[in-house]
C-alpha cells in the first residue's frame, strides 16, 4: 500500500492547462480540477481542458494508479509540446523573430479560391535592381513564384500571388539581397494545414496558431477532404466550394459561432483557435503616428500602446525597453516602448506572436507618409469631406485608402462599422439623408461626410405651391374625398389649407390644380420621412 501511495504521488502533472468555464478559458491546476470532477477520468473528448502551450486537448486522470494529473493524449498529432520537451518549468513564450508572414485567401467564389502571401515593408530601397524573391512549396518540385524588386511596395505591405493549390509550408529565398531582410521575411512560411485552417472572412487573412476567435464573426474553414460534421446547436457551417488538385480534394466552408458554449469552444479548438470575448489586439495611441498594414510610422523616441486580451508577453526586436504602465486587470494594458532603432518589431502573444507590427521612425511630413483616402461616386467623381445636401448617384460611395482603417456609419448613433484594407476598394451603398460616414485611420478621423436635406423656408415653399395650383386652366371636377387627408397633412401651410377648405365648401376643384396639389403633398410626405432617418 505504501509503495502504491508513493507511485501515486510521483506523477508530475501538466501545469499549463486551461478549462472552459463561464464562457472563457481559465487557468486551472489538477488539484482544482479534481475537486470539480471528484471521480472518473475526464477525457480529451469532453473538450473541457486544453494545454495552453500547444493548443491541444488534455485529460484529467482518474487517480486509480497515480495522483490525479493532466496528461496529453497519445493520439495527438503533435508531440512537440514545450512542457513535454522542457518540463514544467517552461512558460508561454516565443522567439522575438517568430512570426508568420500574413497569408490570405482571395477570389472566393462557388468555383474557386486562391492564395497570396504578404511581404511586410522592409528596407529594400538600397538593394540592387536585379534583386528578386522566390517563393515555392517546401519539398515540392513545383515551379517557384519569382518576383522582382519593381513588384514590391517600398512604403507598405505587398501581397504576392502563390496560386490556388494549398501547401503546408513554403520557402522564401532571395537573390542579390541582404541578410537584414531575414528580420522581416522568414525563410519558411507556414501555409495551409490539411486538417483545417481558419481565415478571417472579412479580410481573407489566415489565422495564426492559437489565434482568438469571436462569436457571430464569420470565418473561412479550408480542409482537405470533406468535413463530416454532426448537428451543432451553436455552430453555423455552410459549404462554399470543393476543388480537386490531382488526387486531393479540398473543401471551403463559412463557419461561425452563435453563442459561447463548450460545443463552440471545442469546435474551434479542433483547429487550434480559442473562442473568447476579448481577442488579442495591439494598438498604438501616442504620440502622433500614421498606421498602415503591419506598420506604424512615427518620429519619436518612445511610443505608447494599448494591449488587450489574454497576452502572456510583449516583445521587441531589436531588444528595447518595454514598460507596462498600469496593472489594473479591468483595463487594457498600457505599455511604453523605447524605440531604439529605425525599424522596431513589436509583438504580443502567448506561445505564438498573435499580433505584431513594425514601428518605423521617420519624419511624418515626408511625402506619402500621411494617410491618403480617395472617395468617389460610381462615375469616378471625387467626393469632398464635409456636408452634402445631395446624395451620390445610386446612393453609393467608393472608398480607397493607402492604409488600413474603418468606416463608421451613423444615424445619430453608430449603426454599422466596416473594416477598410490598404489599396482595396470598399463600396458603401444604401445612403440616405440623415446618415453620417467617417473614415478612421488609427485614432484619427481623416474623412467625414454628413448627408442633410436642404432646408427650405415653409413660407417660401408655400408661395411656390400656391403659384402652381393657381396658375392652371381646364375643367373642374367634384372635390375628391382625399382632399381632407391632404388638408390634415399640410397643416403647416395655412394659406394652402384656406384654399383647400374653400374647394371643399364649393364642392369642386380644378383638375390640374388637384394633380399639382397631390404632387406637392407627396413631396412633403417624403421629406418628412427622410428627416426621420
Amino acid at each position: 500500500m505504501k509503495k502504491n501511495h508513493e507511485r501515486r504521488m510521483l506523477m508530475a502533472s501538466l501545469t499549463h492547462v486551461c478549462m472552459w468555464s463561464n464562457n472563457s478559458w481559465k487557468r486551472i491546476t489538477a488539484e482544482q480540477a479534481s475537486k470539480l470532477h471528484p471521480g472518473g477520468t475526464v477525457s480529451a473528448h469532453s473538450g473541457l481542458f486544453m494545454c495552453e502551450l500547444c493548443g491541444q486537448y488534455v485529460s484529467l486522470t482518474d487517480g486509480a494508479v497515480q495522483t490525479r494529473h493532466f496528461r496529453h493524449s497519445a493520439y495527438e498529432k503533435s508531440k512537440n509540446c514545450p512542457e513535454r520537451i522542457l518540463g514544467a518549468s517552461c512558460s508561454p513564450s516565443y522567439g522575438t523573430l517568430e512570426h508568420d508572414l500574413p497569408t490570405r485567401i482571395t477570389g472566393v467564389s462557388p468555383s474557386s479560391f486562391r492564395f497570396e502571401i504578404g511581404l511586410i515593408r522592409a528596407p529594400i530601397n538600397s538593394l540592387a535592381s536585379n534583386f528578386c524573391i522566390e517563393i515555392k512549396p517546401k519539398g515540392e518540385s513545383a515551379t517557384p513564384y519569382v518576383f522582382t524588386k519593381e513588384r514590391l511596395n517600398y512604403e507598405s505591405i505587398t501581397y504576392l500571388p502563390i496560386g490556388e493549390k494549398p501547401f503546408e509550408k513554403y520557402t522564401l529565398t532571395f537573390k542579390n539581397g541582404s541578410d537584414k531582410l531575414l528580420e522581416f521575411w522568414p525563410t519558411e512560411i507556414n501555409g495551409i494545414d490539411p486538417e483545417g485552417t481558419l481565415f478571417e472572412k472579412s479580410s481573407g487573412k489566415k489565422l495564426t496558431y492559437d489565434a482568438d476567435v469571436e462569436i457571430e464573426k464569420e470565418y473561412y474553414l479550408l480542409k482537405r477532404g470533406y468535413f463530416y460534421r454532426k448537428s451543432y446547436s451553436s455552430i453555423r457551417i455552410r459549404e462554399i466550394v470543393q476543388k480537386q488538385f490531382g488526387w486531393e480534394s479540398w473543401t471551403l466552408y463559412i463557419v461561425s459561432a452563435s453563442a459561447f458554449s463548450e460545443e463552440a469552444a471545442r469546435f474551434f479548438l479542433d483547429f487550434h483557435c480559442r473562442l473568447t470575448e476579448h481577442p488579442v489586439s495591439l494598438q498604438p495611441v501616442w504620440p502622433l503616428f500614421v498606421e498602415g498594414n503591419y506598420i506604424v510610422k512615427h518620429s519619436q523616441d518612445n511610443m505608447y500602446m494599448l494591449v488587450e486580451g489574454n497576452v502572456a508577453t510583449v516583445k521587441t526586436f531589436p531588444s528595447a525597453a518595454v514598460c507596462q504602465l498600469n496593472h489594473n486587470v479591468s483595463y487594457p494594458k498600457l505599455y511604453e516602448v523605447h524605440c531604439s532603432s529605425r525599424q522596431q518589431l513589436i509583438s504580443a502573444g502567448r506561445t505564438q506572436a498573435l499580433q505584431y507590427t513594425y514601428f518605423w521612425k521617420e519624419p511624418l511630413n515626408r511625402v506619402g507618409s500621411s494617410p491618403a483616402i480617395l472617395v468617389t461616386d460610381l462615375s469616378g467623381s471625387e467626393i469632398e469631406s464635409g456636408e452634402s445636401t445631395t446624395l451620390p448617384h445610386n446612393k453609393t460611395l467608393l472608398f480607397k485608402s493607402t492604409f488600413d482603417g474603418e468606416l463608421i456609419i451613423s444615424r445619430k448613433r453608430v449603426v454599422d462599422k466596416r473594416k477598410m484594407f490598404a489599396d482595396r476598394q470598399l463600396e458603401l451603398d444604401g445612403l440616405s439623408y440623415g446618415v453620417s460616414v467617417q473614415v478612421v485611420i488609427g485614432l484619427d478621423v481623416v474623412w467625414e461626410i454628413n448627408f442633410k436635406k436642404r432646408q427650405v423656408s415653409i413660407a417660401d415653399d408655400e408661395v411656390e405651391i400656391l403659384k402652381k395650383i393657381h396658375n392652371t386652366s381646364g375643367i373642374f371636377i367634384p372635390a375628391p374625398h382625399s382632399l381632407r387627408n391632404i388638408l390634415a397633412g399640410m397643416s403647416r401651410y395655412p394659406r394652402i389649407c384656406q384654399w383647400i377648405r374653400k374647394c371643399i365648401r364649393e364642392g369642386t376643384i380644378n383638375e390640374q390644380s388637384y394633380r399639382r396639389l397631390q404632387d406637392a403633398y407627396r413631396s412633403i410626405s417624403i421629406n418628412k420621412q427622410g428627416g426621420k432617418l
